[in-house]
Order: C-alpha cells, then sequence, then structure tokens
C-alpha cells in the first residue's frame, strides 16, 4: 500500500451532542470533538482516497482512526458490531491484570450509591389480588433430568384451561423471592440487603427482569394483562380489555400462540441496572439475566406436564404501549408461553398451509 493512503478504521461513529460533532472510537471508548477539516478527511478516507501526510493524518492516527482494517468475518450489520465491541472490558494499552481482590473496593461502592437506589420491588397502580400459595408438588414428583430430557418448544395448543393454581406455581418458581425479602445469611455478613433474591441468579441482585402477564385460559382468573409483583406473590391488573386474538400479531404473526393458556411479556427495567452498573455493559446483563429466567420457566412448566414456547419476536413499541412502559427505562424483551399442546412444534400446519397458498 502507498505511504500516503491510510486505511479507515470502522470502529467509528458520529453523534452531534449540544452542537458538537463528536467522533466516537467504540473500540477503545474515547470520544474526540471534530472539526469541519477533519470530518472532510474522514469522508476521503471512507471513499478510499488518498490522505496527505500531515497534521489531520497524525491527530487521526494518534486517536485510532486510521490503519485498523474491518474484519471481512463480521456476519451482522454495524450496530451489531457496535454493540459487540462497545460493550467489552478492555485492558488499557500496557495495563497489566489486577491483582489484589476486588471484594472491598465493590462493597465501599455500593455503599457510595445506596443512598439514590431505585425502587427494587416494582408495585404498580390498580387493582391487586393475591394468587394462592403454591404448590411444590409437581415439581418435585418429576427430576431434574426428566424435565431437562422432556422439555421441548411446542407450537401446537389446545386453549384449554390451566388452574390458577399451576399459574401461582409457575410465576412463583420462575419471578418469586423464594428465598424472601431479608436474608439472614447477608445480615449475619454485617451487609444490607435492598432487593429479592429468584430461583435464577441476577447480576447485582437488582432483579431487573419483570414479567406482565397475559391471561386467556386460567380458571378463576378474569382473562387481562397484569403485573406479577414477585416480592409479595400478587397481580396487579393493568387492562381487563385485551384481545387474546391479537396476540399473534403482536408476535409478528405468531398466531400458534392465541391458544395458549396465558403468556408473560419479560421486560427490563434498565434504570435498576444503570444506577449501579452505569457502563453499557450491563445491557449485555439484562439479556443473560432473562436467559436464566427463561430457562427455570421452561423446566418449571415440564414438571408440571406442561407445553411451553418462547420467542423474542415482536412488536416491541405496540407491546410497550400496551403494557404502560416508559420505554426510555423500561422495554419488553422477551415472551413466554405455556399451556396445554400436543407438543409438536407445529410445521405439519404451516406447511400444510404453504402447499395450500401454493396451489391457489
Amino acid at each position: 500500500m502507498p505511504q500516503d493512503i491510510f486505511p479507515m478504521t470502522p470502529d467509528l461513529f458520529l453523534r452531534v451532542i449540544d452542537g458538537r460533532l463528536v467522533l466516537w472510537n467504540y473500540i477503545t471508548h474515547e470520544q474526540f470533538e471534530i472539526d469541519h477539516a477533519h470530518l472532510q478527511a474522514l469522508i476521503a478516507l471512507s471513499k478510499g482516497d488518498t490522505l496527505p501526510i500531515g497534521a489531520i493524518e497524525k491527530e487521526l492516527r494518534n486517536t485510532g482512526c486510521i490503519d485498523h482494517i474491518e474484519s471481512k468475518t463480521w456476519g451482522w450489520d454495524c450496530l451489531a458490531r457496535i454493540f459487540h465491541f462497545g460493550t467489552q472490558i478492555r485492558l488499557a494499552p500496557g495495563e497489566s491484570l489486577p491483582e489484589n481482590d476486588h471484594t472491598e473496593g465493590y462493597l465501599s461502592y455500593c455503599s457510595s450509591i445506596a443512598a439514590n437506589a431505585p425502587q427494587l420491588a416494582t408495585e404498580l397502580p390498580g387493582q391487586t389480588r393475591a394468587l394462592p400459595i403454591p404448590d411444590w408438588k409437581d415439581l418435585q414428583e418429576m427430576s431434574l433430568a426428566n424435565a431437562l430430557k422432556n422439555r421441548k418448544t411446542c407450537r401446537e395448543f389446545y386453549k384449554r384451561e390451566i388452574s390458577i393454581s399451576q399459574l401461582s406455581t409457575a410465576l412463583w418458581a420462575t419471578f418469586g423471592a423464594i428465598h424472601g425479602v431479608n436474608e439472614m445469611e447477608y445480615k449475619e455478613a454485617g451487609l444490607e440487603t435492598m432487593g429479592f433474591r429468584r430461583s435464577s441468579p441476577s447480576g447485582g441482585s437488582l432483579q431487573p427482569s419483570e414479567p406482565y402477564l397475559i391471561a386467556m385460559n386460567v380458571k378463576e382468573l378474569e382473562s387481562g394483562v397484569y403485573h406479577y409483583r414477585s416480592h409479595s406473590h400478587e397481580l396487579s391488573l393493568i387492562s381487563d380489555s385485551f384481545d387474546p386474538e391479537s396476540l399473534g400479531g403482536l408476535l409478528c404473526g405468531q398466531y400458534c400462540a392465541s391458544e395458549l393458556a396465558y403468556g408473560v411479556f419479560v421486560t427490563s427495567r434498565f434504570d435498576k441496572l444503570w444506577w449501579k452498573y452505569p457502563h453499557s455493559r450491563s445491557y449485555r446483563v439484562a439479556l443473560i439475566d432473562i436467559g436464566c429466567l427463561v430457562q427455570t420457566f421452561q423446566l418449571v412448566c415440564c414438571s408440571q406436564q406442561l407445553k411451553s414456547w418462547i420467542t423474542g419476536y415482536f412488536f416491541d413499541c405496540e407491546i410497550n404501549k400496551i403494557l404502560g412502559l416508559n420505554q426510555d427505562r423500561e422495554s419488553v424483551m422477551f415472551f413466554l408461553g405455556a399451556g396445554h399442546g400436543a407438543g409438536s412444534i407445529g410445521w405439519d400446519a404451516r406447511r400444510a398451509a404453504v402447499q395450500m397458498g401454493r396451489s391457489l
């Protein structure tokens, strides 16, 4: 490559902030204010033009804007690349791995932010009703080995009712505060607890994932949209006018959902996470948190002799409106469904529909 040609790194994006043009290097997590001359140089580089050696070339090189070759193996678009690399934790040039335990510093940090803690136990306004005491009998009768072996995705449901006891147990075992709110092991260690613990692990014990129940075929429970209060094992009514037939449309045409006994939209409370972990990496924690809950939910359903179905494919904004969410601080992230079903993945019915369409 000739000396006066410098490839532009793909690890940049531009933002206009308070009237300033800011260049963001999402690999190094650095931001630089740039002027028109530097912008023109970047535009020239992006077109493959030559860039004369000089002051601008030197400044761009020092900020890591040139000489990084774009990978040809990345398979997604730039948004995924920004998220993947931009949320990594990296050692600074010349920095060594930490040699000391960080526990003392972590506890000190937690103490310093405790006064500004958000409300960790979510209680939405609306009519509330207590759920029956969870029945662990079904969960105790099936071994973990059998639950793991028998769990599989179902897309063909019978639109048959389940008992409110089954719903109660599934919500409690997946999302409930099964360890209680005040745990003695923390108190005995001289530590203060601020939230609660579920059966699945959660980053910082913040429990950012919130369950919103779509009740459709549950005995003794009116159809509607509810929020499940994890800490008190109650439901609070959000809407009693939800049409179950609209669920498939909200899930981008996955109409097997209309036959479910119930579904759960799992959201993430971002404000819980960014209070304690302000780095954007905590968005990864939000996704992992939900992944743990998803697996627990499926094993619980399997133990109850119910079929489960999950999806991350839906119209986010429309669902957020139905749930009444402030999308800047909380958003739907996943959907869980359960009910009686054949255990089929549902492809036979879909194949028949496709073949019928071709014959017309």
